[in-house]
């Protein structure tokens, strides 16, 4: 447990560092750029990650899992990672030729040939990447993320500034991307392999399979339903929806990074151990109910005025969706390390059956509200987030060794911090008629309120977050104390 702290430790200071970074960046660049370039960028990346789902075998996940790296099995990966990469670069130069006159968009097909290049840096990024992580290494990994992102926002703003319009959204990730690949083999420069071979190729097909089989069924659906909102709604309003979910996004992906890759390496050495994942798995949810559901609702109290507040009037539109998304966010933190608890107990085929009856159900969800308003799209999202944590519940309970009655006190007192936390800014924007211009110092003291009003509830509960912080306060006071003086 103290390696998984020091790595949450690690991971939470880059991706805390870099979640401002990234705000504040975001706040620029859409202030230069505007909703229609933001659009041309969010289809050429929706277009990219449908291609890139051909990448999906999830190798990384194998070596991490994988009882023993040997040569063979390394260059096996490698040699199925490369094939893959290269078939992806091929495919992404291919419709972007292809994409720009189906679309009309030239920009569409400028950007597509920039981000062709970030494929082809993978073969040389995964392998290293993967070793580093597989040795609980997540004080490199989170100082390469921050020196990655860094630079890949920053040569993303500086292009911006330079008058590169959407274009300067694409040459930041291939620099990123490129700067991720030398460090990472730097670190690990005694592992790196560029041996070809395919002894193994038949088990890491097998899981490789499974995995692009559940990559691809949720990937098209989404590629696709944003495919069906640009094309129903219009580019504007898709970088509106974009936008909106950007910030909902940034908090789920940055969390992701700090918890899920630390815990999928723990839940794999407990499996290999043949221990149940039950005190684990169910701590883990009381932890992320008591934190990640303030966080998405209180997002959704205060839509208005952080839309207005970060991007200003020419992004109002994106009020209703954000509050309507933080929404449908905080019901899937009920599921958010479902795919990690897949893998390690074994049963991505059980996944991939239930992804084949939730794709379809979702896009269509999705659909029907595009040919109504951007307002019931994200509706919808709520809907397919109740449909899918009801999916998945089952199955989640008989692999981690719970049930739902261990559940229904954990969601009570997630609810009850929730209100605790919300409740404050919530009466700010009542008093205000729940306008966007409601003055920022009111809804940060609301907000301030609620922290502090949700820390009381924290220790009124004895939750295990007044655990981690009371540990966390421990071990900065043994540091901070001054050593004893030597003995005489």
């Amino acid at each position: 447990m103290v390696s998984i702290r020091h790595g949450f430790a690690w991971m939470a200071m880059a991706q805390g560092s870099l979640f401002v970074l990234q705000f504040v960046i975001s706040i620029l660049v859409a202030r230069l750029l505007g909703p229609y370039e933001m659009g041309i960028f969010a289809i050429a990346l929706s277009i990219v990650g449908l291609l890139s789902i051909i990448r999906s075998f999830g190798l990384g996940s194998y070596l991490i899992r994988a009882p023993e790296l040997t040569r063979s099995v390394v260059a096996t990966v490698f040699t199925i990672n490369a094939g893959l990469a290269i078939m992806v670069a091929l495919a992404i130069v291919a419709f972007s030729l292809l994409g720009g006159t189906l679309l009309k968009e030239p920009g569409v097909r400028d950007l597509l040939m920039v981000m062709a290049i970030m494929p082809l840096l993978g073969i040389f990024d995964m392998i290293p990447f993967a070793v580093i992580e597989r040795r609980g290494d997540f004080r490199t990994v989170a100082i390469v993320n921050i020196v990655r992102y860094s630079v890949a926002n920053l040569s993303t703003l500086a292009f911006a500034y330079a008058g590169h319009s959407y274009m300067s959204l694409g040459y930041g990730q291939v620099i990123g991307s490129a700067i991720a690949v030398v460090l990472n083999n730097l670190v690990v420069r005694r592992s790196v392999s560029i041996r070809l071979g395919l002894e193994n190729w038949r088990d890491v097909m097998k899981f490789g399979t499974q995995m692009l089989t559940i990559s691809a069924i949720a990937g098209l659906q989404g590629r696709i339903a944003d495919l069906v909102l640009a094309k129903a709604l219009g580019l504007a309003a898709f970088g509106i929806f974009s936008r909106a979910s950007s910030l909902t996004g940034v908090v789920w992906e940055n969390f992701q990074v700090v918890v899920l890759r630390v815990l999928f390496t723990d839940f794999a050495e407990q499996r290999r151990q043949k221990r149940s994942l039950r005190h684990s798995y169910l701590r883990l949810t009381e932890v992320l109910t008591g934190l990640l559901w303030p966080a998405f609702i209180g997002i959704s109290v205060v839509s208005g005025p952080l839309v207005m507040a970060l991007f200003g009037q020419d992004w109002l539109g994106a009020v209703v969706p954000l509050s309507i998304l933080a929404v449908s966010t905080a019901i899937f933190v009920l599921i958010i390390i479902a795919q990690d608890i897949y893998i390690v107990s074994n049963a991505t085929a059980r996944q991939t059956r239930l992804e084949v009856i939730r794709a379809p159900i979702s896009l269509a969800l999705f659909s029907i509200g595009c040919l109504i308003s951007l307002e019931a799209a994200a509706a919808m999202k709520v809907v397919e987030a109740v449909v899918v944590v009801a999916m998945y519940r089952r199955d989640l309970e008989r692999m981690t060794d719970t049930s739902w009655s261990d559940y229904v006190p954990i969601y009570g007192r997630g609810l009850l911090l929730t209100a605790a936390a919300t409740l404050p800014a919530a009466m700010v924007m009542t008093a205000y008629g729940w306008s966007p211009s409601t003055p920022l110092a009111a809804v940060l003291g609301g907000v301030a309120a609620g922290g502090v009003v949700w820390f009381a509830a924290l220790w009124a509960l004895r939750h295990p977050l007044y655990e981690e912080v009371q540990r966390l306060l421990r071990q900065v006071q043994s540091r901070l104390r001054p050593a004893p003086p030597p003995p005489a």
